[in-house]
C-alpha cells in the first residue's frame, strides 16, 4: 500500500478512509485520520454543519462549505475532538437511506472489520 501522512501528522493509507457515524467520531479512536461522515444536514451556520446519522445522533462538522441544495451529504475529513474538520462535501440527494447505512457502518467499524481493515487502514 501506498500511505500518505494527514494534514494532522498520522500516516494512512492513500485514497481510504473509514466511514463513521457519530459514535465513531466521538470515540477517539480516528482522531487525525482523514475520515467519512454521511448525515442528514441539519442545520449549516456556515462555520459549524451539523449532520444527523442513522442512529439519530448528531455530527459536528467545522468550517463547512456554504449550504447544499440537497439533504443528505458525504463530508470527508479530519477526525479530532469528536468532530470533523470539512474537506470535502459530496451531495447525496433528498432521499438516502440513513437506516441501512448505519447498520453497515455497525458492520464495518464491528463484527466485519476485518474485511474493510487491514493493519489499522481501511481497504
Amino acid at each position: 500500500f501506498f500511505a500518505i501522512m494527514t494534514p494532522t501528522g498520522v500516516e494512512q493509507e492513500a485514497g481510504f478512509y473509514p466511514r463513521l457515524n457519530a459514535a465513531g467520531v466521538g470515540d477517539g479512536r480516528y482522531n487525525g485520520m482523514i475520515v467519512s461522515v454521511v448525515g442528514k444536514q441539519i442545520s449549516n451556520d456556515g462555520q459549524i454543519l451539523v449532520l444527523e446519522d442513522g442512529a439519530g445522533a448528531h455530527i459536528k462538522v467545522t468550517s463547512p462549505s456554504a449550504d447544499q441544495n440537497t439533504s443528505y451529504i458525504e463530508i470527508v475529513g479530519a477526525c479530532g475532538d469528536g468532530e470533523v474538520q470539512h474537506f470535502v462535501t459530496r451531495q447525496l440527494g433528498d432521499e438516502f437511506d440513513m437506516d441501512t447505512y448505519n447498520q453497515m457502518i455497525e458492520l464495518q467499524n464491528g463484527k466485519y472489520q476485518e474485511l474493510f481493515y487491514q493493519d489499522g487502514f481501511a481497504k
